[in-house]
């Protein structure tokens, strides 16, 4: 499974004017705002900011230059505008001790202060949770692994172009409710690439023997990518656990309104996992009837010739079996890794319980909090290279001369989305959005407020990280179904919601990066599949909260006496 992100040539030769205009107007636009626009007269960060953004953004969707090296403007752009410095440095180079008014005893280099800076965005964990990910896909694809799990999959599911994305999309969804999106899109994406390759390789096949290929058929690694892509956002909004947003939600619930009832695990599924399963399902029409339609069958679709096709690959190999233990291993590891699998009301634990009561026995400090789903993905990364392949074909699973197939310029494409989400917060430009949110929805109604909400949290999650947006978003929309005296949650839960529906860009969510990694999705095929899908939250979202969402948490009911402000 190739996962390069490069532009094919072909692609390149049909956007030379765009990219032309592209290249000259994101700069421009960016000296405009500088020089001709004025956001906060009392913090010019923000305009510097929104500068900023704007030139990656439209250097982004006009493929300027390679969307990797468009993701490295930050590193120059930052520490040039004032928004964060190019590297860390502590408190003891900046600040005056001695008016620090510190404890007696205690200096400033005890307090170990690290202040924000843009090169350690490319190098945060979730990078090392795509890079581990990312070996382990090569690995998969070096020994043929792929062919052989494309080929059982198609004996499950069949072979119709539809039943096959529709049974990805379930698969991804139902995984990411209980495990990170990233980690789920990080297991299914080599499965969806073997099925492409194979697609691919048939389709030449045929051609090349003078058959006939549907016009249709690259629309197979579009639809099944994205969709992969797509469902692993879905999916996670079914639980409180499954996406970060909803973490943030709760968290933010208990410190806003103390008083308020605590979030139920399955109160939240009761209306959560009906809106997710309308969402996948609605997605999977536009996606395969509409927006990129499929063909009626694929050159597989027979179940002798995936017999067949099974019985050419022979037995399976020493090395199949031990990458596939190793894939087996960290798709396991990821999923068990939390103390609570499934909530506090829950006791069953993830093996970090496990590992700390270990340590606390042998009398040392628990560690659980110190690990990651980056640590497991770069410790399982790293075994590749010390397991032995057999007698017969000798050296590693993996040598480093195997990595060159890494897509390490998508690495550097998420480092900016992540350079980004820091310096939204950083400079005031969150915060900035925010506050005009509150002036412009103060006076509307409550349906309005929410429709306009998830509009606008759905179109601002695209280009920062949706906890970033979540963390900022839900006080000012605490304060304003306080303002205007409606149940918070009928504000809330929108909110919170939106913030996980960002399908346009490969910045905006790691499903999507981690599919553009594929090299088969180009991104003006994902801005228009995203347009649509972001459009189609909004409406289902909306709907939702007003539905069900008044029969699970009674949104629509009388403004709480929990929700009245603190004099």
């Amino acid at each position: 499974m190739s996962v390069h992100a490069e532009l094919s040539e072909s692609e390149s030769i049909e956007t030379p004017l765009r990219s032309r205009i592209g290249l000259v107007l994101g700069p421009a636009a960016f000296m405009v705002m500088l020089f001709f626009v004025d956001l906060d007269p009392s913090n010019p960060m923000v305009t510097r900011m929104a500068a900023v953004i704007v030139w990656m953004a439209i250097w982004w969707i006009t493929e300027a230059i390679p969307l990797s090296a468009t993701a490295l403007l930050p590193i120059v752009l930052y520490p040039l505008l004032g928004i964060m410095r190019g590297r860390a440095q502590s408190a003891a180079g900046l600040i005056d001790a001695e008016g620090a008014g510190l404890p007696a005893g205690v200096a400033l280099g005890d307090l170990d202060i690290v202040y924000p800076n843009v090169a350690a965005q490319y190098m945060d964990w979730i990078i090392l949770l795509y890079l581990g990910g990312f070996i382990i896909a090569t690995a998969v694809e070096k020994w043929n692994l792929h062919k052989r799990i494309a080929l059982s999959i198609l004996r499950i599911i069949g072979g119709k172009p539809h039943r096959l994305v529709l049974g990805f999309m379930i698969a991804t969804a139902f995984l990411s409710m209980w495990l990170s999106n990233t980690a789920t899109a990080m297991m299914m994406m080599p499965m969806g690439m073997s099925l492409v390759l194979l697609y691919e390789e048939l389709n030449e096949k045929t051609r090349l023997a003078g058959g006939h290929v549907d016009a249709r058929a690259p629309n197979f690694a579009l639809t099944l990518l994205l969709g992969i892509a797509y469902s692993a956002s879905i999916g996670g909004v079914a639980t409180l656990i499954g996406t970060p947003p909803n973490g943030v939600l709760v968290t933010q619930m208990g410190q806003i309104f103390p008083e308020a009832p605590e979030f139920a695990f399955m109160t939240w599924m009761s209306f959560a996992l009906p809106m997710s399963l309308v969402f996948l399902f609605t997605s999977w029409l536009l996606l395969t009837r509409f927006v990129f339609p499929l063909p009626a069958t694929t050159p597989f679709s027979g179940k002798a010739f995936i017999a067949d096709e099974i019985e050419k690959l022979g037995p399976i190999t020493t090395e199949e079996r031990r990458v596939r233990g190793v894939f087996i291993a960290v798709a396991l590891l990821w999923m068990t890794r939390k103390e609570r699998l499934f909530g506090a009301e829950v006791d069953i634990f993830g093996w970090s319980h496990y590992l700390d009561l270990l340590f606390i026995q042998f009398g040392a400090s628990p560690i659980s909090s110190l690990i990651d789903d980056g640590t497991v993905s770069i410790a399982m990364a790293l075994t590749l290279f010390i397991i032995p392949a057999s007698k017969k074909v000798g050296g590693r699973l993996m040598d480093w001369e195997d990595t060159k197939n890494v897509p390490w310029g998508i690495l550097l494409l998420f480092g900016g989305g992540l350079a980004i989400a820091k310096g939204f917060s950083t400079s005031g430009l969150g915060t900035y959005m925010a506050s005009q949110l509150q002036v412009v929805l103060g006076d509307a109604s409550p349906f309005a407020i929410v429709l306009s909400t998830v509009g606008f949290i759905t179109l601002l999650t695209e280009v920062s990280s949706n906890v970033a947006t979540i963390s900022l978003a839900l006080p000012i929309m605490a304060s304003l179904s306080q303002a205007i005296e409606v149940h918070p949650l009928l504000l809330i839960i929108p909110t919170t919601l939106a913030a996980s529906c960002a399908f346009m860009l490969p910045v905006s969510t790691p499903p999507n990066a981690i599919i553009y990694a594929s090299g088969r999705v180009p991104i003006t095929k994902m801005v228009i599949a995203g347009i649509w899908l972001d459009i189609l939250s909004v409406i289902i979202v909306t709907a939702f909260v007003y539905t069900l969402g008044h029969v699970a948490f009674d949104v629509l009911g009388d403004f709480p006496s929990w929700a009245v402000p603190q004099q």
